[in-house]
Order: C-alpha cells, then sequence, then structure tokens
C-alpha cells in the first residue's frame, strides 16, 4: 500500500518524532512494575554470635524486588530504623535471595554490638546508604560473656523478701530464695556532690558514671550472707523520681506522685545510663568468685501491668508502652548476658490477669504484648516474675474464692494460688516450658478487720509452698514480706512473719514463722498439719495434685536436748577459729575464751553469738560436744541458747534456757545423728525469753570440745 505523500512528511517532521518517543517511554513506564527501596525489602533471619569474636547475619529478599546489586550491613543505634548517608558498613554482600554477613573483630569490639541494631541496606540513586530491612539484635549475648559458670539452683522453692537487719533469722529459717530492690536512681550521685569516701567511680563505653558507696555496701553486706547461705537471689530494677534526673523517665510520666517510672528508651543517653548501671551490678553480683555476694535474676520494674503506680510512663497506649518497656527490657538482658551468660531476665507482673485498673493493662495484655514486641526485634530468652496475692488482699484464705475473682479459665479475672495452674499451663502452651516462673510475691495477712488471722495467714503460707512445690513450671515461691511494714499495715496488711513495733522493726514471731521455717524439711507434715483444718482438707492430697512427702523433704531435720552437766572431760579438740555471729558489735579472743558484744543499735529479736565453719568435722568417736558459756546483759532472769549443728542439708536442733550471769557448762550427744561424721558449720546463738538486753551484753565461751 501506497502511503499518501502529505501524511509521510508529517510522520518525519523532527520535533513530532522527539515528542512522540518521550511519551512512549512515559507509557512503558507507568506500565512497568515500580521496583522499590522498601524498608522491608530484606528480612533479618538471624543475627549472632558464633563465638566470642565472630558475628553472623542473615537474612532473605527477592533478588527481583530489591534493585541494587549489593547489599551492606549496618550496626546502628539501639531503636535507630534508618542509616547515616555517610555511614560505614560492617560487611557486604551480593544481592541474593539468602544472603550471610560475617563480622570478625575482637571481644571487647563484640560486646560492643550487645546494645546495637543491626539493619540491611542498600546505595541510592545518589550513593547514599538506605535501610531496606527491618531491624535485628543480637539473639545470643552470652557467646561473649565473662562468666558462663552453671546457673545457681536452690534446694526448695522457699523464699522470703528479708528484713536486711534480721540476716540472721532469714539464715536460721534456711531461706533459699530472696527478692532485693535496686532503685538505680537512688544510686546515681548528683553531678553537683564532688567525689569523696562516699562515691565510686567507673567507666562505661569511655564515660565516667559515680555511685554512692554506701548503697553498694548496703547491698554487699545482704548478698555476700545470702550466698554464703546457699540463697538464690533476684533483683528488682526500679526507676524513683529525683528531681534532677527526671530525663530518666518516659517524656509523659515526668510527674511527682508515683511509686515507680518507666525509663525514656528512646533517648540515647538514658540507654547509656542504664546500660552502665546495669553492666556495673552484673559485675559486681555476677563475678563467679561472688567475692561480694551474687544476684542470679534480674526483674526490669515492678508490677509493670499496674502502669499507674509502679512503671509510670504517663498517658501511653499499650503498644507505646510495651515498646518502651521491651526495648528497655532487651538492653538490660543483653547487658547482663554479656557479663554471665546464664542470667535470668523477668517481666512483673501482678495477679490481676483480665482486671483492668484506671490508668493500667491487665497482667494478660501487658504478658501477650510483650512476647510479641519481643519476638519481632530476635527472640531472647526472658521469664515471669509474678505477684499471686490474694483478692481480697485482706483476705489471706484465696481457696476460699470470696469475691468470685478465680475460676478456672483463661479469662478469670485474678489468678493467685488457688488457680496458679492456669497461669502454669498457658504459659508452657504459649510460650514453652523454658519460660520460667517465679513467684517473687506472694504476701497473706495476719490480720482481718483488725480481727488476728494468724491461723489462715499460715495455712496460706504452708498451702501456697506446697502448691508451688509441685509445679514444675515455678521455680521460687517468696513470701512478702519479713516484718510487717508500716504502710502496709494502714491498708489493712499485716503481711509479715514477725510483727513489728516500728516500720519493720520486728517485735515477736507470728505463727506462720516457724510453719516457714519447717515447711521444706523432713517435719513438714507436723508443721503444716494445723493448715489442713483451717483450709478444710482431710489430708495434703485431696486439695494438691501429686502431693508426696518426700517433694517437700528437702532439708533433714532432728532434734535434740541441752543438757547441763558439772564438768566434763576432753578427748578431741575443736578448732578455736570461732567467729562472731548475727547482730555483734565487738569481738575478742584470748587464751580460748571467746567473747561476743552484742550491737546495741540492733533491735532486741535479732539473734547473736558465735559461730564457725569446718571442713568436715567428725563427731563419730568423739559424739558428744562441750562448751561453757556465760551470758550477761539480758532485762530477763532467762536467756534462750541455741545450739544448731550443719551437715550439708542435714541439720540438728537443739535449745534450752539458761540464767544470767552465771557461767554454766552444756553438753549435746550426737550420738543418734547419723550426719555425725562430717558437721560443716556449728552455731550458737541467743535469744530474750522475754524483755531485751541491756548496753555491754555479753556472751563468753570457752573450753569448747568434744567428748564421749
Amino acid at each position: 500500500m501506497n502511503v499518501p505523500a502529505k501524511t509521510q512528511g508529517r510522520g518525519n517532521h523532527p520535533d513530532r518524532i522527539k515528542g512522540g518517543f518521550f511519551l512512549l517511554m512515559l507509557i512503558l513506564l507507568l506500565a512497568a512494575p515500580v521496583r522499590t527501596f522498601a524498608a522491608q525489602a530484606v528480612r533479618i533471619t538471624s543475627c549472632a554470635f558464633t563465638s566470642d569474636t565472630c558475628l553472623k547475619v542473615t537474612a532473605a529478599c527477592s533478588p527481583d524486588d530489591l534493585d541494587a546489586n549489593v547489599c551492606y550491613l549496618f550496626a546502628v543505634d539501639y531503636g535507630a530504623s534508618s542509616v547515616a548517608k555517610n555511614a560505614s558498613p560492617l560487611k557486604s554482600a551480593r544481592t541474593a535471595a539468602g544472603m550471610t554477613f560475617t563480622v570478625n573483630a575482637g571481644k571487647s569490639t563484640m560486646k560492643k554490638y550487645l546494645d546495637k541494631r543491626f539493619l540491611i541496606g542498600i546505595k541510592d540513586q545518589n550513593g547514599a546508604y538506605k535501610a531496606v530491612s527491618s531491624g535485628m539484635y543480637i539473639s545470643n549475648p552470652g557467646k561473649v560473656a565473662d562468666y558462663s559458670y552453671k546457673f545457681p539452683k536452690a534446694l526448695s522453692k522457699k523464699g522470703l523478701q528479708v528484713n536486711a537487719n534480721m540476716m540472721e533469722d532469714a539464715l536460721e529459717l534456711n531461706v533459699q530464695h530472696s527478692v532485693l530492690n535496686i532503685v538505680l536512681s537512688d544510686l546515681i550521685v548528683r553531678e553537683s556532690e564532688p567525689d569523696s569516701a562516699n562515691t565510686l567511680s567507673f567507666t562505661y563505653n569511655g564515660k565516667k558514671y559515680r555511685i554512692y558507696k554506701h548503697l553498694i555496701d548496703y547491698y554487699d553486706k545482704q548478698l555476700t550472707a545470702l550466698h554464703k547461705n546457699g540463697t538464690v537471689v533476684s533483683a528488682v530494677l526500679l526507676l524513683g523520681y529525683r528531681k534532677d534526673l527526671t530525663w530518666l523517665i518516659a517524656p509523659k510520666g515526668r510527674k511527682k506522685g508515683h511509686a515507680f517510672y518507666a525509663w525514656n528508651m528512646d533517648d540515647a543517653k538514658v540507654r547509656q545510663t542504664f546500660s552502665a548501671m546495669v553492666s556495673y551490678l552484673a559485675n559486681r553480683y555476677a563475678a563467679k568468685k561472688a567475692s561480694h555476694g551474687r544476684i542470679a535474676n534480674w526483674i526490669f520494674g515492678n508490677e509493670v501491668d499496674i502502669a499507674v503506680t509502679w512503671n509510670y510512663a504517663g498517658d501511653v497506649s499499650l503498644k507505646q508502652y510495651i515498646q518502651n518497656y521491651a526495648s528497655g527490657f532487651r538492653l538490660m538482658y543483653n547487658t547482663l548476658a554479656g557479663v554471665y551468660s546464664k542470667t535470668r531476665a523477668y517481666i512483673s507482673l501482678s495477679h490481676l490477669w483480665n482486671t483492668r485498673q484506671t490508668g493500667c493493662f491487665t497482667a494478660r495484655e501487658t504478658l501477650e504484648a510483650f512476647g510479641d514486641a519481643i519476638a519481632q526485634g530476635g527472640r531472647i530468652p526472658w521469664n515471669i516474675a509474678y505477684h499471686p496475692y490474694s483478692s481480697p488482699l485482706t483476705e489471706p484464705k484465696f481457696w476460699e474464692n470470696k469475691n468470685g475473682q478465680l475460676t478456672a479459665a483463661l479469662t478469670s479475672p485474678v489468678i493467685n494460688m488457688g488457680n496458679l495452674n492456669v497461669l502454669t499451663t498457658y504459659v508452657k502452651k504459649k510460650y514453652g516450658s523454658s519460660t520460667r516462673i517465679i513467684l517473687s510475691e506472694a504476701g497473706f495477712t495476719s490480720k482481718n478487720n483488725g480481727k488476728s488471722v494468724q491461723k489462715a495467714q499460715s495455712a496460706a503460707i504452708a498451702y501456697g509452698y506446697l502448691l508451688a512445690e509441685t509445679d514444675d513450671m515455678v521455680d521460687a515461691f517468696i513470701v512478702h514480706r519479713h516484718v510487717d511494714n508500716n504502710g502496709e499495715k494502714a491498708q489493712g496488711l499485716y503481711l509479715g512473719l514477725w510483727s513489728s513495733t516500728g516500720s519493720e522493726t520486728a517485735d515477736s514471731r507470728k505463727m506462720s514463722w516457724k510453719v516457714f521455717k519447717y515447711m521444706d524439711t523432713s517435719v513438714s507434715e507436723k508443721y503444716t498439719k494445723a493448715a489442713l483444718k483451717v483450709i478444710g482438707a482431710k489430708k495434703w492430697s485431696n486439695v494438691i495434685k501429686g502431693y508426696s512427702t518426700g517433694t517437700y523433704a528437702k532439708y533433714q531435720v532432728k532434734f535434740g536436748p541441752i543438757r547441763r552437766v558439772k564438768g566434763y572431760k576432753k578427748t578431741a579438740s575443736i578448732a578455736g577459729r570461732w567467729r562472731p555471729y548475727g547482730a555483734v558489735a565487738g569481738f575478742t579472743k584470748q587464751k580460748g575464751v571467746s567473747t561476743a558484744v552484742r550491737d546495741p543499735s540492733r533491735n532486741r529479736s535479732c539473734q547473736w553469738g558465735i559461730a564457725q565453719v569446718f571442713s568436715g568435722l567428725s563427731f563419730k568417736k568423739h559424739d558428744r560436744f562441750f562448751t561453757t558459756v556465760k551470758v550477761t546483759g539480758s532485762q530477763a532472769p532467762k536467756v534462750t541458747i541455741r545450739i544448731r549443728f550443719y551437715s550439708g542439708k542435714h541439720i540438728l536442733e537443739c535449745s534450752r534456757t539458761i540464767p544470767r550471769d552465771r557461767e554454766v557448762k552444756l553438753r549435746v550427744s550426737l550420738k543418734k545423728w547419723d550426719r555425725k561424721k562430717k558437721v560443716t558449720r556449728i552455731c550458737i546463738l541467743l535469744e530474750p525469753v522475754k524483755g531485751g538486753w541491756n548496753s555491754g551484753a555479753a556472751f563468753t565461751m570457752n573450753n569448747t570440745v568434744r567428748g564421749r
């Protein structure tokens, strides 16, 4: 077909050909699929150390969706989601469906990655780096840890929030688990305060930090004593209100009047300060030799679902609240695990499982949102510190469910000891049995509406412990508290094993004290039997699935008398390495006579005396213990003397009253005790029968020997 000359000439006009070309290209571009620099084009599948000098990051993508031949690995600040234009990549890899980035460096460099977030980026058309992946954190920080010794395991699940002034009582109670509150804002030295004997300095990531020495000494004293007793300690890390430190608090929560506060984890300076404090504590209390004591479990905040009181962040959504909390939790765990590989970190939750108070969240929604948030940034192990308080708080008989808040369903408004299996079954099924639970606050009042209910308190403690010991998801049942507290008493809560004259100044033992002491021993049934009548059961197996006396006999306890004698003959010696024990202010040894002078600043209920540790002292051939003692300064004419012999988890307990101001010769027979071949500790302690102690009260002991 011939083309008309006029038409042909119009088609060949140069300007019209150029315009048509651009129009065609525009149509083609609009029709073609667009290659993007989407922030999620690459997915990091793992981010972990393969050794303490090697980091391996793997990633997946669809190369057709990524207009770049090379991808780069970046370490950015904690929480960051973008890469600086002039950033320096750690490694690069050719774009592929599966990519691996391997970083080799010294251990000190690897440790710096613990508080970093990892991103994959590419270069854009201008040569600037652009993030194309979601962020991921190190999932196994313990690989670069300085310590990796076996996680401490207590013999039983019995625990107590110990009063720092009642350490010797805690040791007699054989406390196996304890909780220590550490308010980090109290530790930080004010900037205006000069260095002094009361300030300690340390450097973290090149910056100097200062903390108060008297508080560290206070923690050292408690932790050292508890560690010697084999107690597993959990520390609760808290942030209080201090005018000069409000910058540490989440921006919307900087209002005075709340118990504790949420950290501002969006701020790099706050994160560095928090990490520095955690690192210092971890290095001090996770050291293998435990010369300052040991902390095994770390709890981030207190009852974080009750945000308005215990972890105040202001008016924020659950998503915002948990995002901030999870960031801090991960930073805490990575810092801790970078020191001790087997450290355990916990989220703290109240008993209000599906009950929401004003300004708060339910424990269940908090837990589930937290689990999701942690999973998104790379899975790390986490655990639960749960508070199974009674409902209402003023009713110790949790098994009666008087207000109907307990059900056997996951929708139960409250979960406490009355339906604990709802929680443990749910956690095991949803998060796995490796997610451990400690019942870090379990309190039961001994008064209800002004009326003494000590029998009910004792029953609640016994029943609660027996339930916890048979649940394989629970590691500890920690009673709150040691001595009644004034603030709690004002709310009608008398939660201590001791009554008090002031705020936590011990006055007298409650019925629950003896029940608590023996409920994890070979005489458990003897001391918990009375609880059955209170509960309304004939035997424990009727109310506790899997109950067996052997489950609770963690310690073997025997009782024996102390006899007064006119004289005795030595057939074997006992080393003279006696040391002061308990509330002692002064101690001397001279010519075989040991003298302990009582500390007048301690309350009258604090035991005191003399003790000695042995590698293995045998009473097999010389089966009698003899000593001569004298006690002065008692306000009553008689005092109680207690002598305890230890051999691992076996204890022989002996006691009697003796007159004050008189030298008395005493004998204890170990003949029938099956552990007499290897005694590892002897404690000889005093306590008042009535009244207290005068200033200068003293205890002398001499001629302490073995005989036949």
